[in-house]
């Protein structure tokens, strides 16, 4: 009998250990620190900008690459987000040069800041890039929504760019239906009002819960599910994964409102990526149509968030030769897409194989 009591109160013992462990961790908040996988050093700063430099030992690749990560809420570091989810690693392993560009959060001072500043802001990382290498023509990578930047970029600096690599990112809108399209078509005065609540920012955290009520399942129960299984199982090591993640995943940035702004109505509801004149950098309009490098064109086959065809339809409204144009598809969804252990380890060596001939 006491034998029984024993047996029953340890195992009580260990519920509570256990359900106190799950709730520390499920209610565990972001660290404000995100960290990079890999060594570097910041080589410019200007406004919400920082260029990273990633030295590698063995540069023999013939250009030097820049990723431009999405600022969407989430840090640049997914980019380099572990040793083993790195494409600033993938690309090392092929001996290139490495930059990437940091965005970070935007403070009042920078509210106002909008495409065109980002795009100048880009400007920059590249002649410094062309400065320190004396290469003038470089390879870039743009992820979501760096994707559908370094396609500006491109259009409208096409002397200076080698090869173009687009991303998970959304090029036509009007190709495939997403809930990220329906919810854009929200009256203009939604948005307004949520860029105001913050006195002129746009909350990241605003853009993560839209994109956690994408998924609702996944996000408000199937991962604590998930959770409980590995404290239940003492599994120290996904659990450790999933701190990880969710330290990544649940921080969020401010951007600028005026950037966020336009990026509703440009890119979403007037689908101005297709169509030239409808964003201006400078004074000049953007066309796709000047666009005539070698072009690689990734989707995610399960990606709600930017499905395939709107990153595909881009081979449409480029200049660029249609046997240099490329479609990859990887398996995995948006994320997955670019920075997944399988999207890496496949597609985006691929990729670098590809970037070697240009």
């Amino acid at each position: 009998m006491f034998d029984k009591m024993w047996d029953a109160g340890k195992y009580m013992e260990d519920m509570y250990s256990k359900s106190n462990t799950f709730f520390q961790r499920a209610m565990a908040l972001p660290k404000m620190e995100q960290k990079w996988a890999t060594h570097n050093r910041v080589i410019l700063k200007e406004k919400t900008l920082w260029l990273r430099h990633f030295p590698n030992p063995h540069i023999n690749a013939r250009r030097p690459v820049l990723i431009l990560p999405p600022q969407a809420g989430h840090h640049a570091n997914i980019a380099d987000y572990s040793a083993e989810q790195s494409l600033v690693r993938v690309f090392h392993q092929y001996n290139y040069d490495v930059y990437v560009t940091e965005w970070l959060s935007a403070t009042p001072e920078y509210k106002n800041l909008g495409i065109e500043d980002y795009i100048n802001l880009t400007d920059l990382a590249v002649e410094e890039i062309r400065r320190r290498t004396d290469i003038y023509k470089i390879h870039l990578v743009g992820e979501c929504q760096g994707g559908w930047q370094a396609a500006i970029y491109t259009s409208l600096y096409p002397e200076k760019i080698a090869a173009l690599v687009a991303a998970a990112c959304p090029i036509d809108v009007s190709a495939a239906d997403s809930e990220v399209v329906q919810n854009s078509k929200l009256p203009m005065r939604f948005f307004e009002d949520l860029v105001e609540s913050n006195n002129g920012l746009m909350n990241g955290k605003y853009i993560l819960t839209g994109f956690k009520n994408m998924e609702p399942q996944e996000h408000y129960w199937h991962k604590y599910f998930q959770l409980w299984k590995m404290v239940f199982n003492d599994d120290v090591e996904l659990m450790n994964r999933y701190d990880r993640f969710s330290e990544w995943y649940e921080y969020s940035q401010m951007l600028p409102g005026r950037f966020f702004l336009e990026a509703i109505d440009k890119i979403f509801k007037r689908n101005g990526m297709v169509n030239p004149g409808t964003i201006k950098i400078n004074g000049t309009s953007v066309n796709l149509n000047n666009i005539d490098c070698p072009l690689i064109l990734v989707g995610g086959e399960k990606d709600h968030i930017t499905p395939p065809a709107q990153v595909f339809a881009m081979r449409n409204h480029v200049s660029t030769d249609p046997q240099h144009v490329v479609e990859i598809m990887s398996k995995g969804g948006h994320i997955g897409t670019l920075m997944g252990v399988e999207s890496l380890r496949n597609q985006w060596t691929i990729i670098n194989d590809m970037l070697q001939q240009v």
